[in-house]
């Protein structure tokens, strides 16, 4: 019968351990070999049961002390045919596999494992499990060899039934909690992403080359006619009037003369100025000329008769914004519009705020809105009266769409009101806005004129250029008809709901004027208010006004004599600090005196005249003392002056006043600041 004992036991091969002799030789010499006592089929203890029985020729296999260790292979049960140890082969392998037990047998009790009892008894001095002795009959030989291989499985199944179970278990449990945690890691990793972290980075301040300037001249003043639908209609409201865009642009240290245009808004630009520098050669920033010195120089250009609203535009060099401005005039000598009025070009914006404006009966404020850039704009307004705030629930959605301009008639919504301000806001693009005013008494006209804006609301404001007329003229002027409130004033808005306490001063070049005014003035909540500033001999003023909360303030000026003339008025607004090098066109209409005021800490500012050709004065340095105001006319410097360049510090406030005709008067706030290249911040965390 072929022996399939020399199948290796769990796929592990048996080549690697040496050969035993047969049965019959004498392999007391083999490692581990012993002799083991004849036993007697009665003496025989009977198989017990296992995990894995033997039966035939199956083979019993034990895990071992690691759990894989094979055991030697099982001896054939009862009733099988005797060995054919005649076959060295098979004597060969089961040695082997002998060999193989033994030692796993001396791993264990060397790891302090029990072999089961098998109710064998060694003999005296020797190893259980021996062979038995060579004296022995053959076939006592063969049948303690048979019975010897039964205790051998017969323990290996004991074994494996007390260690098998735990092992497979362990390495079962094992097993699956492996796989358990790599199905959670995997399934944590699907639903519970790793987030990045939000650690707000430092923000960075990033800086992008200036593109041309804008600004918005206003258009020349029309006479209200009506009102068709919602858009208000103009006609023109004199014959003898002329009107005048005059613009002055500086070069840089290298005499360059930037670009500049003027263009109906909405169009290309229609009227060339002065020469645009090539592009690439403007882009580049130079300190001299081509001979390496430094200077500079100046144009002046006169555009007349250009009545829609225009936009000048200016060229930028070496990458920054370059000095320049635009300013209109415009002076009618007869018809409802008779007057002086004039307007500094503005940039566009995305809050303004007036102060001063009238629709009382005879008198008209039409607010001009136009949008030069590329954004549709959204406007909301809102108006405030001497009792409060006024209804404006349909002023809060306008839509001014980009190249495009809206005229909005405030008598419309704020009808007899002696003292109105005005809030204007712009989301998305940004817009500029002028307000255009006009009055009548009966039939003779009563002024005209640019309201100009407001500088932003805070607890002082100040008013520079403030004019006063001759006290006799003022008091033959509101001896007429209607004419009784034709005085100087002030008018002053509370823009927040606690209303503001405020005190007035007024300065001139000696310092603060006593007035005979009221020590404890105050202005209602979201409301307007006035004071009489009559008694104020003539001359230039700085009004101060300062408050315990924000406010806005405006000056009405009026010149005039008989009440049968007409008169004219003119509203200086509050204004904004002179910052850095600002460039002011004086108005070609009227003869222009500028007042420079420094309500708290001294200023010095150097004034450069600007003539017609482009030349440049000397510079003259005003110095202006804490407290006080001081005027000055560039006529003095230059007979040709038409514009000036002021250069100073923080501390000065300027106004541009105009007298013309013995009965016209307007005011001109300072243009934009000349904006340098700022830096626009970047968070990169976002």
């Amino acid at each position: 019968m072929a022996d399939d004992s020399s199948k290796p036991a769990d796929g592990f091969e048996d080549a690697a351990v040496p050969a035993p002799k047969p049965a019959h030789d004498d392999d007391s010499k083999a490692p581990g070999a012993g002799t083991e006592p004849e036993r007697t089929p009665e003496a025989a203890t009977p198989p017990v049961k296992s995990t894995a029985p033997v039966t035939g020729n199956q083979e019993a296999r034990d895990p071992g002390p690691s759990g894989n260790q094979p055991e030697s292979a099982a001896t054939p049960a009862h009733g099988s045919e005797p060995e054919q140890s005649q076959d060295p082969k098979a004597a060969k392998r089961r040695a082997k596999r002998e060999k193989a037990r033994l030692r796993a047998e001396r791993g264990t009790a060397a790891g302090s494992t029990q072999v089961p009892d098998t109710g064998r008894e060694p003999a005296d001095g020797a190893t259980a499990l021996e062979p038995a002795p060579e004296s022995a009959t053959a076939s006592e030989t063969k049948a303690a060899k048979r019975r010897a291989k039964r205790g051998k499985a017969q323990a290996a199944a004991e074994r494996g039934s007390q260690h098998g179970p735990r092992r497979k278990f362990a390495a079962i449990t094992g097993s699956s909690l492996i796989v358990l945690a790599s199905a959670a890691a995997v399934t944590a990793g699907s639903l519970y992403a790793p987030q990045p972290q939000n650690t707000p980075l430092p923000s960075a301040v990033t800086s992008l080359p200036a593109g041309d300037s804008v600004y918005t001249c206003a258009t020349v003043p029309q006479l209200l006619k009506g009102v068709e639908g919602t858009d208000p209609q103009f006609a023109p409201g004199a014959e003898d009037v002329s009107t005048t865009i005059r613009t002055a642009v500086v070069s840089d240290l290298a005499k360059r003369i930037p670009g500049s245009g003027l263009g109906e808004i909405g169009q290309e630009e229609s009227r060339r100025l002065t020469e645009r520098v090539e592009e690439a050669e403007a882009s580049q920033g130079r300190g001299s000329d081509a001979e390496g010195l430094t200077g500079r120089t100046a144009a002046v250009q006169d555009t007349a008769n250009l009545d829609p609203l225009q936009v000048l535009r200016i060229q930028p060099l070496g990458g920054l914004p370059s000095m320049g401005s635009g300013l209109r005039s415009y002076q009618a000598q007869d018809g409802d519009l008779a007057g002086l009025a004039a307007s500094t070009c503005l940039a566009a914006e995305s809050n303004w705020r007036f102060t001063g404006l009238q629709t009382t009966t005879g008198a008209s404020s039409v607010l001009h809105l136009a949008n030069p850039t590329s954004t549709t704009a959204q406007v909301s307004i809102e108006l405030r009266g001497a009792d409060g705030l006024i209804d404006t629930s349909t002023l809060q959605e306008i839509v001014v769409a980009p190249g495009t301009t809206r005229a909005i008639v405030l008598g419309g919504y704020a009808q007899g009101q002696e003292s109105v301000s005005a809030n204007v806001r712009s989301l998305g693009g940004k817009i500029t806005a002028t307000v255009q005013q006009s009055a009548l008494r009966g039939l003779t006209p009563s002024g005209v004129d640019f309201v100009a804006a407001n500088a932003p609301a805070a607890t002082m404001q100040v008013i520079p250029g403030v004019w006063i007329d001759e006290k006799s003229n003022i008091d033959e002027l509101t001896a007429g008809e209607g004419a009784e409130s034709l005085v100087p004033q002030l008018h002053i808005s509370a823009t927040g709901s606690q209303g503001a306490g405020i005190e007035v001063k007024v300065l001139d070049s000696n310092g603060e004027v006593a007035l005979d005014l009221a020590e404890h003035q105050a202005v209602s909540s979201d409301a307007t208010s006035v004071v009489d500033l009559r008694q104020l001999a003539s001359g230039y003023y700085t009004v101060v006004v300062e408050a315990d909360n924000p406010v806005t303030a405006a000056v009405r000026m009026v010149r005039g004599q008989n009440p049968e003339d007409s008169s004219d008025t003119a509203w200086a607004a509050s204004s904004r600090v002179l910052n850095g090098n600002q460039v002011v066109p004086l108005s070609a209409h009227g003869n222009a005196t500028f007042t420079l005021a420094a309500p708290q800490d001294a200023a010095s500012v150097d004034a450069i005249v600007i003539s017609r050709d482009g030349s440049m004065a000397q510079s003259q340095t005003i110095e202006v003392p804490a407290g006080t105001s001081r005027t000055f006319k560039p006529s003095d410097v230059s007979e040709d002056a038409a514009a000036v360049l002021f250069q100073g510090d923080s501390n000065a406030y300027i106004g541009q006043t105009l007298l013309g005709s013995n009965r016209s008067v307007s005011w001109v706030p300072m243009p934009p600041a000349t904006g340098s290249r700022e830096g626009i911040v970047v968070n990169v965390a976002g």
